[in-house]
């Protein structure tokens, strides 16, 4: 496997209480072609021959129209149907003939509808409130306890290295007590060379002793660079970005991350060529973190993510760049999520998922796999 990729299909049904008011029946002009989607791009499911009747759900498809034939659903071309006055006639007359019967019914039933979403939108407004502050509170934990451990890991390193310049310096001392020493006695140096942070060449030597010892530190290239911590959900200054919302839609990508990274998430929805792709959201998401994006706009999807630790951030140029220090990891997602919603003659189909993210406790993908794109790709828009 060549990420650790969990994913879910949710389904969720909101049902319509007047698709028999927006549909119709038609007929078809000539023999169709039935396809799973609206284009000639699209799979053929079945054929219906000229002269058999279907039902319209909706012609919101520019030159196709959703329809239903027998117990599947598919796309035509809407030009070629024409309309079966017959059941529309026959259809027109029973609902004028129960229309009378029906109003004081329908009158209370949408009351009684009514006051049932506002009891269910109240009841809901309620749990997503204290859910939002159930999260706040985990995440306002999280950062005092991670801060303590921070600063606790800060009191160690500097008492380490308080340590190690008193052992160095008392080593030192030691060194050069011993030279003195030897120099005191009429002993070379030469024969017992002492290694110290500075020359030493002996009181009572002619010849020098060995230099001092070679320090060597590794370079850190982000030493100049500003750590930043987000909290998830948030979107990296970095990225100079704002996301892209449908708030009309009820949907969701669900991200759980594990607890060996930190993951940086961005959504881009296809088009027609690779250069129409579109970024829609950039999210960052800390470890052993569950996060739910939210709103996202109809269209077919791919991920790049950024695994790591230690996000810093630096302006060149007048441009910022952030990026993760430690344990770095790209990758793009070979599966495409599609959330374009579904028509259908109960209600309407709005895709979900669930994604799971994490790195091997060796900081690998799946598999000992490294990148599979670059940080230029990944960062790039």
């Amino acid at each position: 496997m060549k990420s650790i990729f969990t994913f879910i299909l949710l389904l969720v049904i909101t049902f319509s209480t007047a698709h028999a008011q927006d549909g119709q029946y038609l007929m078809s002009a000539q023999k169709l072609e039935v396809r799973s989607g609206p284009g000639l791009n699209f799979n053929i499911i079945a054929e219906v021959p000229q002269g058999t009747q279907v039902y319209v759900m909706s012609s919101n498809y520019g030159d196709w129209s959703a329809i239903q034939f027998k117990s599947m659903n598919g796309f035509v071309i809407t030009k070629l149907l024409t309309e079966d006055s017959r059941i529309a006639d026959a259809e027109r007359a029973a609902a004028e003939a129960a229309a009378k019967r029906e109003a004081a019914k329908q009158a209370a039933a949408r009351a009684i509808a009514q006051a049932e979403a506002a009891k269910k939108a109240a009841e809901e407004a309620a749990r997503r409130a204290i859910a939002d502050a159930e999260r706040l509170k985990r995440e306002a934990e999280a950062n005092a306890a991670k801060a303590i451990a921070d600063a606790e890991a800060a009191r160690r390193s500097k008492d380490d290295a308080a340590r190690r310049a008193l052992a160095d310096t008392e080593e030192t001392r030691r060194a050069v007590e011993e030279a003195n020493r030897r120099a005191a006695k009429g002993i070379s140096t030469a024969s017992a060379p002492i290694e110290s942070v500075t020359p030493s060449y002996g009181s009572g030597s002619s010849s020098p002793s060995r230099s001092g010892t070679m320090s060597v530190t590794r370079e850190d290239k982000y030493s100049s660079w500003e750590k930043k911590t987000y909290k998830s959900g948030a979107t990296p200054k970095s990225f100079n970005f704002k996301g892209k919302f449908d708030y009309k839609l009820d949907n969701y990508l669900k991200i759980r991350v594990g607890k060996n990274t930190e993951v940086v998430c961005k959504m881009y929805k296809m088009g027609k060529t690779k250069d129409q792709d579109e970024l829609v959201r950039v999210t960052y998401i800390n470890t052993n973190t569950t996060q739910f994006i939210r709103n996202i706009p109809e269209g077919e999807y791919y991920l790049k993510i950024a695994y790591g630790r230690e996000w810093k951030e630096t302006e060149k140029n007048g441009k910022r760049f952030g990026t993760f220090t430690k344990n770095a990891l790209y990758e793009k997602s070979a599966q495409i999520l599609d959330f374009n919603t579904v028509k259908t003659s109960k209600g309407i189909n709005v895709p979900s998922y669930n994604l799971s993210l994490d790195l091997l406790p060796n900081g690998e993908l799946g598999n000992g796999q490294q990148d599979d794109i670059s940080p230029q790709d990944f960062n790039d828009n």
